[in-house]
């Protein structure tokens, strides 16, 4: 085990006998609960709470009367106890701090909605087939998987695939990419360890940590996410899959590569882009069909003030221009403010599309976070 695996090994352990990680914000400060692991002591609670009918009818999506008139409730904080990891957690203990992105599947709470929960490599092929069809129609997926490409090597080989990884959790950013597979606690992870040893696709360099059955690439040595409040609030939060970004969205990222002069002179003229509140970070989660886009704000604001803000954001998207080949109106439809808290506001969309509404957040082309700070885009000189 690597010197990074035995760290995050022993802050876990650490967790689990009580103690905080660094930076953990106060108990009175707001957020929702996390998603459990699979294995872990939460996890058939958590799999309860995203279960839903295996091919949702329309009655089982929010209304436009329903997004739009919905009260804004306060944002609770989490009731995990301290030896309930979810698989976000996990995450956290493992993301470089300097890293600017992190996605993070369930693909356990997705069997879990589909009606397969125990699903893993020793069910037949044609129901796990089934269930990456299901997956796909009824998800938005930032992932495909990492194994899932391999998976015919995997099981011949190794007799383990895809459908072993319970959680997927990706990082990226200026210093290199990383990621931590969340595996089934009964798996033999001698078989696993046998593949990183035989640079398996996907796995070279990967190290395993038997205290937390996962799989590690690339994570921190130094400062990681966990010990940043607003990071761990962020995230917090149950959903099928997630991506985190640090920091705000720059205003002319969110309106994308081919935006003019025009677009932008559209939005302003409409919108106080820069009078909107700053934000430290910036999460859009998916279940099902369901997208719960979560802001996390600088200590000050207060409730009022960011309700108002989530307001004025999504009156802004809205209104936000297409530029690429799809845009956000093409992935999302009906939103309402859904959670206050003093420094963690969150908004409730529909997903009309899952696999252009996966494209827009992965490309950062969701204008609700984006930042108050505006750049303008340079004028043309017709040369």
């Amino acid at each position: 085990m690597s010197r990074a695996a035995a760290a995050l090994a022993t802050v876990v352990l650490l967790l689990t006998a009580g103690c905080g990680a660094e930076g953990e914000e106060p108990a009175s400060d707001p957020r929702p609960s996390g998603v459990a692991a699979s294995g872990d002591p939460a996890s058939d609670e958590g799999a309860a709470a995203v279960s839903t009918p295996a091919d949702p009818t329309p009655g089982d999506q929010p209304t436009t009367d329903q997004a739009t008139t919905a009260e804004a409730t306060s944002v609770e904080p989490s009731s995990t106890g301290g030896g309930e990891h979810s698989a976000y957690g996990l995450a956290l203990l493992a993301t470089p701090e300097e890293a600017t992105h992190l996605t993070l599947t369930d693909f356990d709470a997705i069997r879990a909605r589909l009606g397969v929960p125990e699903l893993t490599s020793q069910d037949v092929m044609t129901d796990r087939l089934e269930f990456w069809r299901a997956a796909e129609a009824s998800s938005v997926l930032l992932t495909d998987g990492l194994l899932r490409e391999e998976n015919s090597r995997y099981d011949l080989t190794y007799d383990f695939t895809q459908d072993d990884v319970d959680a997927e959790a990706r990082w990226t950013g200026p210093e290199g990419a990383g990621f931590l597979l969340a595996l089934r606690p009964e798996l033999d992870l001698e078989l696993v360890q046998t593949a990183i040893d035989d640079d398996a696709p996907g796995l070279e360099g990967a190290n395993v940590d038997r205290a937390t059955s996962t799989v590690l690439r690339g994570i921190a040595s130094g400062p990681v996410w966990a010990s940043n409040p607003a990071m761990a609030a962020v995230g917090d939060i149950e959903a099928e899959s997630l991506i985190v970004r640090k920091g705000c969205v720059p205003f002319t990222t969110a309106l994308g590569v081919d935006a003019t002069v025009e677009h932008q002179e559209q939005i302003l003229a409409a919108h106080d882009v820069e009078g909107l509140l700053d934000v430290e970070a910036v999460a859009i989660a998916f279940t099902g069909m369901t997208s719960t886009v979560r802001l996390a704000y600088p200590e000050g604001p207060g409730p009022d003030a960011i309700e108002t803000d989530l307001a004025a954001r999504l009156a802004l998207a809205e209104d936000w221009p297409t530029t690429e080949s799809i845009g956000f109106a093409d992935g999302f439809g009906d939103g309402a403010v859904s959670g206050v808290g003093t420094s963690v506001g969150e908004v409730t969309l529909t997903v009309t599309n899952p696999g252009a509404a996966a494209n827009l957040a992965l490309a950062d082309l969701v204008p609700l976070g984006v930042c108050a700070d505006v750049e303008l885009l340079p004028e043309p000189t017709g040369l």
